[in-house]
């Protein structure tokens, strides 16, 4: 269990955290779990936020340094902000604060040999929030559909996972879809799932790859294109990207292996009847090409973090290369 999560349970909060990574859904989650036990709602007194370039520490503070009125704690909130990947003063103010003074750093990005980062490393609490595994995504949707009264069989899990893709906050509201769109009846099936989510992240990849196979360059971006149009994170892309090809590289060597489609299913952790199209697809390329492809989304990924490109042209580049190397 999370040190977070231990927190939450006992109502026994660090002062000091830092709620971080690509899995948006956890982060607010757990954000919210601490605005929830630290603030009482609309209480703007004692509760205050920052966000983005207004994340100055002087005046992070000032507030900070002011004891809380008729209440037992001060809550401040920084968000977005480029604290901890750039170098400040903030961990030395931090450490003059009243013992009634909270902050809680909620980021997309960090960097891990930021002084602000080590600093709540040891004196507060650090959470990451990965992307979820697919098993760990199957449990959480059974458990969500469970809590809202519904069904789902593993076998339609898997098949919702497969069409919504991995990302929390897209799963929820397709989940929600399905809870409106089934009424009272208690049975999520297949036919519920085809008939309302789109699946347009991981079907839209997976017809991306497609079409890097072939060389079709201006489908491969136009693919692309719908998906920012639809709002779709690159950097959600890229995890997609990464995850559809380190499947690619294992039907081949499960392929070369002679194994069944149900040993190959088992083994990779994809449902049984995508194997087919993962198999075609996965002979349009060589080993060699899937690797060279997983290496430059690696470095793209290190190029993002550094500020060196921008996530959306990340995707650009990818797709580009991809296409130069076939």
């Amino acid at each position: 269990m999370l040190k977070l999560e231990e927190e939450l349970k006992a109502r026994n909060l660090s002062r000091f955290h830092l709620i971080y990574g690509e899995e948006r859904y956890m982060v607010r989650y757990y954000r919210d779990g601490i605005l929830k036990q630290l603030a009482e709602p609309g209480d703007e007194m004692n509760c205050t936020f920052f966000q983005g370039e207004a994340a100055v520490p002087s005046a992070i503070a000032d507030v900070g340094q002011i004891l809380p009125f008729m209440a037992q704690h001060r809550l401040i909130v920084v968000q977005d902000s480029s604290l901890l990947k750039n170098a400040s003063d903030m961990a030395d103010m931090m450490e003059g604060f009243p013992d009634t003074t909270y902050v809680v750093f909620v980021e997309r990005d960090v960097d891990k040999r930021n002084r602000l980062y080590k600093w709540i490393g040891e004196n507060g609490c650090v959470t990451e929030c990965a992307r979820q595994s697919e098993p760990m995504l199957r449990k959480w949707v059974s458990g969500y559909m469970k809590r809202n009264g519904k069904s789902l069989s593993g076998e339609c899990a898997n098949f919702l996972l497969q069409r919504a893709g991995t990302d929390m906050v897209m799963l929820t509201h397709e989940m929600d879809k399905l809870i409106a769109y089934t009424g009272e009846r208690e049975q999520v099936g297949r036919e519920d799932i085809d008939a309302i989510c789109s699946g347009l992240a991981e079907s839209r990849v997976f017809d991306m790859i497609d079409a890097v196979a072939r060389g079709e360059r201006s489908a491969a971006l136009k693919l692309y294109a719908g998906l920012l149009a639809n709002k779709e994170p690159p950097m959600s892309i890229l995890y997609l990207f990464a995850r559809h090809i380190n499947i690619l590289l294992q039907i081949k060597e499960c392929l070369s292996l002679g194994m069944s489609r149900g040993d190959m299913a088992k083994k990779i952790g994809i449902p049984p009847f995508t194997v087919g199209k993962y198999s075609s697809q996965a002979e349009m390329f060589t080993s060699g090409q899937l690797l060279d492809m997983l290496r430059y989304r690696a470095d793209l990924e290190e190029r993002i973090k550094t500020g060196r490109i921008s996530d959306q042209l990340s995707v650009e580049m990818f797709l580009i290369q991809a296409l130069t190397n076939r």
